[in-house]
């Protein structure tokens, strides 16, 4: 909130998650079927909004879909609810990679995220998923989760081993984004796509306001003497603290 001539005024963020939620409400979709983490509509020229078209990912997006293009290089990005994760992984004798138990603290759940990357430049590009971040309002910084991080995250829930966290560590290295790439140094190909999910630490609950930074390096021409240069794929999105709080509580299917 910010405060103006003596008067509260709410922030943009505020407004316009509490113009979702309104909107939500009157088209009767209950809370607990929003995702907490949408699309802002502070959007730049390089970035639209897609809402029509969530199978041009392998696997078909739950939410809206923000896509950037610079230089060549596209980035589509998405949110995925844990309810919806749960739905499609937590399933038999299977534990969902991102799945997180209600004892466990905020700092130890996750956001996640699904991504693709398109390199349609003659040269190679690098990503590392270790690079990207989210920053909140309050310059809150969120880290990744590579795949290391998710198996010491089941380490910290008691109730949750053996065969069905084997099956799961399995699912992820099919389906996190890093794991589709295969050294680092030899990036994405020219004319060539990556995508896969991109887990991170859960943002604050106070958190409004979200920037997610994925960061690409884009490789020199041949025969110069150029180096890699970093480009900024930033997305702009809210979240909502209210619709966080009314999230299903995690089952089994």
């Amino acid at each position: 909130m910010k405060e103006l001539n003596n008067y509260v005024w709410p922030s943009f963020a505020g407004l316009f998650i509490l113009l979702l939620l309104t909107m939500g409400c009157a088209s009767g979709t209950p809370l607990k079927n929003m995702p907490p983490i949408q699309p802002s509509d502070r959007l730049d020229e390089n970035t639209v909004l897609d809402e029509s078209d969530p199978e041009q990912f392998e696997i078909p997006a739950k939410s809206p879909i923000l896509i950037m293009t610079k230089d060549d290089i596209e980035v589509a990005i998405c949110y995925w609810r844990h309810y919806d994760l749960n739905r499609k992984y937590h399933r038999g004798n299977t534990v969902s990679p991102f799945y997180a138990s209600e004892a466990l603290h905020q700092g130890d759940k996750t956001d996640v995220f699904y991504v693709k990357i398109t390199n349609n430049r003659p040269q190679k590009i690098l990503f590392n998923v270790n690079k990207c971040r989210i920053e909140d309002q309050g310059e809150n910084l969120y880290g990744p989760l590579d795949y290391d991080g998710l198996v010491e995250r089941f380490g910290l829930m008691s109730r949750v081993a053996g065969i069905p966290v084997k099956n799961g560590l399995a699912v992820a290295r099919r389906i996190l984004l890093e794991k589709q790439i295969g050294r680092l140094d030899d990036g994405i190909p020219a004319g060539k796509s990556i995508e896969g999910f991109l887990p991170f630490y859960q943002t604050k609950l106070n958190a409004r306001e979200l920037t997610v930074m994925l960061p690409i390096e884009k490789a020199p021409p041949p025969n110069t003497t150029k180096r890699f240069q970093t480009i900024d794929f930033s997305f702009p999105f809210i979240h909502s603290e209210s619709v966080r709080h009314a999230q299903p509580t995690p089952v089994k299917y």
